[in-house]
């Protein structure tokens, strides 16, 4: 019997929903389930973009909380046997569903969570962009600086390679990526899939001051090794990501720096509470 999927996904002024749903109607396995948990927009519109691609959604309202309010919202309605989460602005190739299948049917039961890449396309030119991964000198400062002068908590020394924690509790991308298969914390957001079972009482952070939670997947990932469960990252399934001025972190430096200082004081709470109970 082949394995259920739900796709997850927040959507907010549903700009770029109709790409993502296109993408969803023409995968050779289609999902069980879509679940979209929208905000700041009509119902009744997204039914309409539901329809005009065939696909039957189940859309619930956001009344309250931020973005991972969302995704807790969607992972308590999910009902697949894998839940994939992505964003309102990718595009997934046609075998991306087909691809996760496959992944979770190779590695052991012990791997709660696979992510993979995402790759800019700007949807104006139709054009693929490179991002910061793709540069020849962020290989190099992962390879000859990072790998010695920022070492992964003593927790997450298997993830060195790719997405881990520092022992500062910064995050932190490994040599491996984005083009190597390796122990990883989530990757991104917009690509990002787990086992149901092993995550039904694991949950996204919010905090009233957290609007977007910059790292949130990878506290959800932390929450998972901690229980002893492995990730994996692969390059081989990657979706596209429609660059747009909102995707951009760097808009707003203090901003970023401030979500972050709290994502790391809920890292230590999650790290302190494991210490203590294996004291």
């Amino acid at each position: 019997m082949g394995l259920k999927t739900s796709i997850v996904t927040p959507s907010k002024n549903y700009v770029y929903l109709r790409y993502l749903l296109c993408g969803l109607s023409k995968q050779t396995v289609k999902p069980s389930e879509i679940v979209l948990v929208i905000k700041d927009c009509s119902t009744k519109v997204v039914e309409r973009i539901c329809s005009r691609y065939s696909l039957r959604c189940k859309i619930i309202e956001q009344k309250k909380g931020f973005f991972t309010r969302a995704l807790n919202v969607g992972k308590k309605e999910a009902s697949g046997d894998v839940i994939i989460f992505t964003d309102d602005d990718a595009i997934p190739p046609k075998r991306w569903i087909e691809r996760y299948i496959k992944l979770y049917k190779t590695y052991p039961s012990n791997i709660a969570g696979i992510s993979s890449r995402d790759i800019y396309i700007d949807i104006n030119k139709w054009k693929i962009l490179c991002t910061s991964d793709d540069t020849l000198h962020v290989r190099l400062y992962r390879w000859l600086i990072r790998t010695w002068y920022e070492q992964p908590h003593p927790l997450l020394k298997k993830y060195r390679l790719g997405v881990y924690l520092t022992k500062k509790l910064n995050i932190a991308y490994g040599p491996y990526l984005p083009y190597k298969t390796c122990y990883s914390l989530p990757f991104r957001g917009v690509n990002m899939s787990f086992r149901r079972e092993l995550i039904e009482d694991i949950w996204f952070p919010e905090h009233p001051l957290l609007k977007r939670a910059l790292g949130n997947e990878q506290y959800f990932g932390l929450r998972l090794v901690l229980k002893n469960y492995d990730l994996i990252y692969t390059p081989t399934n990657p979706v596209l990501h429609i660059i747009h001025e909102s995707l951009s972190r760097s808009a707003d430096n203090s901003y970023v720096k401030y979500e972050f200082n709290i994502m790391k004081k809920l890292y230590k709470k999650l790290l302190d509470s494991k210490a203590v109970q294996t004291t």
